[in-house]
């Protein structure tokens, strides 16, 4: 199952003079989505657009259709957890482990999201089930931000500063938008620093809320020689179909079928990427029944 085409995307963006590099994205539309299907409350959902924001970043430097990125982060916070992944087609998906943070059992509730640490695990491999790399590394204290601040500066050893931003407008999702700056190695330090000194007091976010175009961001950062690069278009995207949730309940044992067999209810299967529940009918358990009864 695949969403049609969004407004989501994500752009590179390089400044000749100064030789800084700039990425962008904006995945508002995809989590918007994400929220529905999955029933997150506005806190846990805006959390999962900055990573997912992150992510979009990241999958800017997917140069092969058939890779994904995948980030699997566990935390002792009242979040729990998520995994993501963008593939190289630009389909991206993802979950979080609570999808109501003010629902979280009342010795959880004053625990932050993300925790004391938050242990992450990410991964890139080939449609075909190859890895090609793979890196883990620990946050302590977490923030969305610090996630990618620890990933390109200590991890990739690419000097970054990145900005993250989810807008909501009464409880829903507005604009959830990332842009991190970059110094190339022949960049001098001082220009690094000075765009850098906008996105740590709070400029560059504030702008994301308002308008990310690339002429705002010119005037911002004054940099008149700003330019970008082709946009990549993004969109929410899951591999998961009704022939893959048949697939599942065709392959349990035959007493757990004849259990279900016995109940006589239709069942639901929920995909836990993307959120989407297919449904099982009766005369489609008889069925996976008798045929796996003839197999044996």
């Amino acid at each position: 199952m695949v969403k049609a085409r969004t407004n989501d995307s994500c752009v590179e963006g390089f400044t000749p003079i100064l030789r800084l590099r700039f990425l962008y994205s904006d995945v508002s539309e995809t989590i918007r989505t994400l929220q529905e299907q999955h029933g997150n409350c506005i806190k846990s959902a805006s959390i999962l657009g900055r990573i997912m924001a992150g992510m979009a970043l990241l999958g800017i430097d997917l140069g092969n259709q058939d890779d994904t990125i995948t980030m699997h982060g566990e935390t002792d916070g009242s979040l729990g957890g998520f995994l993501l992944e963008m593939t190289g087609r630009g389909y991206l998906r993802g979950y979080t482990y609570e999808k109501n943070l003010l629902a979280t059992p009342f010795s959880r509730k004053d625990i932050e999201p993300l925790g004391t640490s938050t242990h992450i695990k990410l991964s890139r491999t080939h449609m075909e089930g190859g890895l090609r790399s793979q890196m883990s590394f620990s946050i302590s204290p977490a923030s969305e931000a610090s996630i990618f601040m620890e990933l390109y500066n200590a991890s990739l050893q690419i000097p970054t500063t990145i900005s993250l931003s989810a807008t909501t407008i009464n409880n829903r999702i507005d604009r959830v938008r990332a842009l991190a700056v970059q110094r190339m190695p022949d960049a001098r330090k001082s220009d690094f620093k000075r765009i850098s000194s906008l996105f740590t007091d709070g400029t560059v976010t504030e702008q994301l809320e308002i308008d990310a175009s690339l002429a705002s961001l010119r005037e911002i950062f004054n940099i008149p020689d700003l330019m970008t690069g082709p946009t990549r278009a993004l969109q929410f995207g899951c591999v998961c179909s009704q022939e893959a949730a048949d697939e599942t309940f065709s392959s349990r044992s035959i007493p757990e079928l004849e259990g279900l067999a016995r109940i006589g209810t239709k069942q639901e299967f929920r995909c836990h990427m993307c959120g989407r529940v297919y449904t099982i009918t009766p005369e489609k358990i008889d069925q996976f029944l008798i045929d796996k009864t003839q197999a044996e």
